[in-house]
């Protein structure tokens, strides 16, 4: 996928059935053609049948009550991506555990998401940003989402083809990054992250939103950088809850290993790559004093050897190994501002976003 490619989908209804059906419409062929690569993969990674592993998966776990009681319109949105694509609502419903699946199926590898924040200071405003990095297999499916909440607030979400997002920022001023952590603890009877994200998103400001994470039970090992006109906070999530992460000299960055938290998994190894892609955004943002969008542009597009943060497609990729499948960066001040890219950051051009 291109930049110049990325479809935005306008989901005009603030009616959660009704934005998931506008979605899984607009959506209906990258999401279908998703569908038979995301089996293929399965079969490869896990060594075992798809309809098996995600029988299990949907069984084995209660990720459905936890979903009920802390965002019960996002099910909603499910089923209505569900009837706008013509497909099974289990095969939506399980496209949306994309960390839960890579902990329940024990996935080789450990994420590679690279995230920034900078807080607002004197005349300079929040700026965030990150990249977002899957396996080869979601190239093609990537999307906007252009949403408005009941009370029409409206909000831009990063998104593969039938998910109901992954990262996001929203026009009250509000942005979210994403990165996991699978070296935490995960949870079968928490909130799955796509939903914890869009359920913060959904939040009035920052300090709402941490409310939010500190107050839902985490399936998945995860760190949600979010940011407002006011605050930017960073907080490692897992099965025993909310540890913030402080900034330092006014900004906050991260990986994919844990900062703060305590909550291991037995076998959890640290990642080398991670630390050294950690290195990376300090080297970018910290020791050159970087505070604005174009520095976080530049140090997500960053390739240093033994730790970039763009991961490039390679001719000769296989469909399970890890890219750039986008990124975004947010400014948010008095005005809101939104940069996105279709693919790996150091291989394309940066579209600007706006909520006309």
């Amino acid at each position: 996928m291109t930049t110049e490619r990325l479809p935005i989908v306008d989901c005009v209804s603030p009616e959660p059935r009704a934005r998931g059906r506008e979605h899984g419409e607009a959506l209906r062929l990258p999401i279908r053609e998703k569908i038979e690569r995301w089996q293929s993969a399965t079969a490869a990674d896990y060594g075992e049948a798809p309809s098996s592993f995600f029988e299990r998966l949907l069984k084995e776990t209660g990720f459905r009550a936890a979903i009920e009681r802390h965002t019960p319109e996002l099910m909603e949105e499910v089923l209505g991506i569900a009837e706008g694509a013509g497909i099974d609502p289990e095969t939506a419903y399980a496209m949306q555990l994309m960390d839960e699946e890579w902990w329940f199926g024990r996935a080789a590898h450990d994420g590679h998401c690279s995230g920034a924040a900078i807080a607002p200071s004197g005349r300079d405003v929040t700026a965030m940003g990150q990249t977002m990095d899957l396996p080869a297999w979601h190239d093609g499916a990537q999307a906007l989402l252009k949403l408005r909440g009941k009370n029409g607030t409206p909000s831009l979400v990063f998104t593969s083809a039938g998910m109901i997002g992954l990262m996001g920022f929203s026009g009250r001023g509000l942005g979210i990054c994403v990165n996991t952590l699978s070296g935490l603890r995960s949870r079968p009877d928490g909130l799955p992250v796509a939903f914890v994200m869009r359920g913060a998103l959904a939040r009035e400001s920052a300090t709402d939103a941490k409310r939010f994470l500190v107050g839902v039970p985490h399936a998945s090992g995860q760190n949600y950088l979010i940011g407002d006109r006011w605050n930017v906070f960073a907080l490692e999530c897992s099965a025993a809850g909310a540890r913030e992460v402080a900034a330092q000299n006014g900004r906050i960055l991260h990986t994919n290993h844990p900062l703060v938290s305590l909550d291991l998994r037995t076998d959890a190894a640290a990642s080398e790559n991670s630390k050294a892609r950690l290195s990376s955004l300090h080297a970018e943002l910290c020791d050159a004093q970087g505070r604005t969008v174009e520095n976080i542009k530049a140090a997500l597009a960053s390739r240093r050897e033994g730790a970039a943060i763009s991961m490039e497609r390679r001719p000769d990729m296989g469909q399970t190994q890890l890219m750039s499948i986008g990124a975004v960066v947010y400014e948010i001040g008095g005005a809101i501002r939104g940069w996105v890219t279709g693919g790996p950051p150091s291989a394309g051009a940066w579209r600007e976003l706006s909520f006309g």
